[in-house]
C-alpha cells in the first residue's frame, strides 16, 4: 500500500483546516479585545453615551470605492489560478522527468486549486465594474508614489 498519497493529500486538508481555525481565532480574539476596551472604558467613564458603545462595538465599515471588489476578486482568481498551474507543472515534472510516480497524488490538489481560482475569477463578472474616472491612471494623479504629474 502506497502512503504517500494518503499523506500528501492528509497534510493538504489539515493545512485547509488549520487556516480556517487560525481566521476563527483571530476574530474572536479582536472581538475580546474590542470588549474589553469597552470594560475599560465604561470603568473610567461610567456617563459614556450609548452611541459611543455602539460605534466600539460595531464599528462602520469602511466604504469600498465602486469596482474595489472586482479589481480584487481578478487579482486574486489569477494568482490562485497560477499557483494551481504551478503545482500541476511540479507534478508533470516529478513524473514525467524525475520519473517518480509516487506525487500522482499531487494532480487532486492541483486541480482543485486550478478550478477554485477560475471560480474566483468567475464570480468577479458578478462585482460591480469600476467607473469610468476610476480606471484613468490614479497612479499617476497619487502624490503617495512620489510623481506628481
Amino acid at each position: 500500500m502506497d502512503l504517500t498519497g494518503v499523506i500528501i493529500t492528509s497534510v493538504f486538508w489539515l493545512f485547509i483546516a488549520f487556516c480556517v481555525f487560525i481566521s476563527v481565532w483571530k476574530q474572536k480574539k479582536l472581538e475580546t479585545i474590542r470588549h474589553e476596551t469597552v470594560r475599560f472604558l465604561i470603568e473610567k467613564n461610567p456617563a459614556i453615551d450609548s452611541a459611543t458603545l455602539a460605534q466600539i462595538l460595531n464599528p462602520l465599515l469602511p466604504s469600498i470605492k465602486t469596482g474595489a471588489a472586482y479589481r480584487m476578486m481578478s487579482v486574486i482568481g489569477t494568482i490562485v489560478v497560477a499557483v494551481g498551474v504551478g503545482l500541476w507543472l511540479m507534478c508533470l515534472w516529478f513524473v514525467f522527468v524525475a520519473g517518480d510516480n509516487t506525487v500522482k497524488a499531487l494532480g487532486g490538489p492541483a486541480t482543485l486549486v486550478l478550478v477554485i481560482g477560475a471560480g474566483i475569477i468567475f464570480a468577479a463578472r458578478f462585482m460591480p465594474r469600476p467607473l469610468a474616472k476610476d480606471a484613468e491612471n490614479e497612479f499617476f494623479k497619487s502624490s503617495k508614489n512620489g510623481l506628481d504629474l
